[in-house]
């Protein structure tokens, strides 16, 4: 019923102006012309359009993915992607009971340079103290900033009394270090190994707790294992 109309039309229209006529006129000027050159086209614009655009998302994508993990100011990883890590490498070392441990540091005064300096003179300190440290970090190691001025190392395959070593050469590291300032940059470390059974939460516990007896006893120092401390 409601088609007849559309279908009077289209036969009035075909009568008044031959538009059948007119448009197979037109396939047949094309079609030993252009038609082949066009589908050949075609064939090879559109799969190598797609292959770009395809290359094009597959990047973006990862970009994504790497922001998502990285601390945007130091380029090191971030809180929720260095738990990540942390948690995956506490089970690893408990199903395969090779060592592990922790590194928790930040910089001594942090808030006085951000109040004395500025808080880009912050920034810049921040990006410097990570470049510095990050000389002795080792490539199966985890370097991740896990607050304003706090960062984490989750040292893979190694023991608490060597991972306090590592801990000692990145305090000096810091204390030699020039940061431009008309004051030294120092920073207090606490470090602890993953105990049998234990969880990664306890793990980060025990080792800001040495951070904490660290920075009570005067700061510019490390407190591990051996400190005689739980």
């Amino acid at each position: 019923m409601f088609c007849s109309p559309l279908f009077l039309g289209i036969i009035l229209l075909n009568i008044e102006f031959d538009a059948a006529n007119r448009v197979f006129g037109f396939l047949d000027s094309i079609e030993g012309l252009y038609l082949a050159d066009i589908v050949f086209s075609l064939m090879f614009i559109l799969p190598l359009y797609l292959f770009v655009f395809a290359l094009r998302r597959k990047r973006e994508i990862e970009t994504l993915v790497s922001q998502a993990g990285t601390d945007s100011l130091t380029g090191v990883l971030n809180r929720r992607r260095a738990l990540e890590i942390l948690i995956n490498e506490v089970r690893r070392s408990h199903r395969s009971g090779s060592p592990l441990s922790l590194i928790v540091f930040d910089i001594d005064h942090f808030k006085l340079i951000n109040d004395t300096y500025g808080h880009p003179t912050g920034d810049r300190v921040l990006q410097q103290f990570v470049r510095s440290v990050g000389q002795y970090v080792r490539s199966y190691d985890y370097l991740a900033r896990i607050g304003g001025e706090e960062f984490m190392l989750i040292v893979t395959e190694t023991d608490g009394d060597l991972a306090t070593d590592i801990a000692e050469r990145l305090r000096l590291q810091v204390e030699t270090e020039s940061f431009g300032l008309d004051r030294a940059v120092t920073a207090s470390f606490g470090v602890s190994q993953l105990r049998k059974g234990e969880s990664y939460a306890d793990l980060m516990h025990r080792t800001d707790e040495r951070l904490y007896w660290a920075k009570n006893e005067g700061r510019n120092r490390v407190v591990g294992p051996s400190a005689g401390k739980s």
